[in-house]
């Protein structure tokens, strides 16, 4: 009896956002007459801090400092229309639509400024919250000055909507083929497991995981690096401890209480090495992809190609509990079930049945 020590790998893709049509977010971006810009919108942020986000996003679009932005989603009555936030699209489809108004919202910043400067609108940018004539930094007029002439002299409302929905992709039913791209984009991510196997209690201690993703452009790297850590946390609890068996239609097996209810601690997190990787999305906002639900799927099979690096058996079933670990070991030394398909019931015990047909089952006690 010995602890063994293996390492496994897995890979993954993962959409952005809802496929096929029905998945729109709409924001809404106003200037204030001191030139602070508030911005509606319905993503809810849960932790992933999309509110941070957006606010990059619109402060970036517009050319104004980030902390210049106030980001107002308290309810549905004022906010702009959102689906929600799930499928990894609160950053690609939400940001976008921020990003859209944002971007309208600048042209009208640069029709008041080109009014007051009397130079084009396409021979002007805004750059840190001034609006300066390109080659001529000399002319130039704050976007506060903007904003007031905006509200004080000629009456108006600086603003812009926004909206983002991917096109319907019709299917071909002949060939399968489509006209346009039923996903938004495309992330990718690997995972390597180094783990220790003890083959005479079977449980696993995942020492370290080395972590790369794909997210296109990270906006905000520490929002990035902090989903991929708790990702991480949960990968290791749907690999090791938390098992998230089928319940419908009844609940009889379920846990009665959260106490029953086995989940990583910070006691159980490994060593993590994160990279990011910046291949930029042709439609994400400033190239972004997603990085929310993909964070946990590459933990559990790398995990479970470790342990089988580790002693030689296959855990085909998550978690890989130390019960599964063990009943595969004894399975793969007990010459008696070579050959055979090993069946395991909800007492422990083990069933063989002959591979070649025999109608008789050999129970032995687990």
């Amino acid at each position: 009896m010995a602890k063994h020590k293996g390492r496994g790998i897995a890979t993954i893709e993962y959409p952005t956002g809802m496929n096929q049509n029905g998945d729109p977010s709409q924001a809404w971006v106003k200037l204030k007459p001191d030139g602070r810009v508030d911005l509606f919108s319905g993503t809810v942020d849960h932790g992933q801090g999309s509110r941070t986000v957006h606010a990059q996003i619109v402060a970036d679009t517009l050319g104004v400092p980030f902390e210049w932005i106030t980001n107002d989603n308290t309810n549905t009555d004022s906010s702009a229309v959102c689906t929600g936030s799930f499928a990894s699209r609160g950053t690609f489809i939400g940001g976008n639509a921020v990003r859209f108004a944002a971007e309208k919202a600048r042209e009208r910043i640069l029709e008041i400024a080109s009014r007051e400067l009397e130079i084009d609108p396409s021979d002007l940018d805004v750059i840190e919250g001034e609006v300066i004539a390109k080659g001529a930094p000399d002319r130039k007029i704050s976007v506060p000055e903007v904003a007031a002439a905006a509200t004080w002299t000629y009456g108006e409302l600086i603003t812009g909507t926004g909206a983002a929905l991917k096109p319907f992709a019709d299917v071909n039913d002949d060939d399968g083929s489509v006209e346009t791209e039923p996903h938004s984009a495309i992330s990718y991510a690997a995972c390597v497991a180094d783990v220790e196997v003890d083959d005479e209690t079977g449980e696993v201690t995942v020492e370290r995981l080395i972590q790369v993703y794909d997210v296109g452009r990270a906006i905000n790297p520490m929002l990035v690096e902090g989903q991929i850590e708790g990702g991480a946390m949960m990968g290791l609890g749907l690999g090791l401890l938390e098992q998230a068996y089928p319940y419908y239609p009844e609940t009889d097996h379920r846990g009665d209480e959260f106490g029953a209810y086995l989940a990583p601690s910070l006691e159980d997190l490994p060593d993590l090495d994160n990279v990011i990787i910046e291949s930029p999305s042709a439609d994400g906002p400033f190239g972004a992809k997603a990085i929310g639900e993909m964070a946990n799927n590459a933990q559990p099979p790398a995990i479970a190609s470790a342990i089988h690096d580790a002693v030689g058996v296959w855990v085909t079933e998550m978690p890989a509990t130390p019960e599964r670990i063990l009943r595969a070991i004894d399975a793969k030394r007990d010459p008696r079930r070579e050959g055979k398909r090993v069946v395991f019931d909800d007492e422990l015990s083990v069933r063989t049945m002959s591979s070649t047909g025999g109608n008789g089952f050999l129970e032995t006690d687990g």
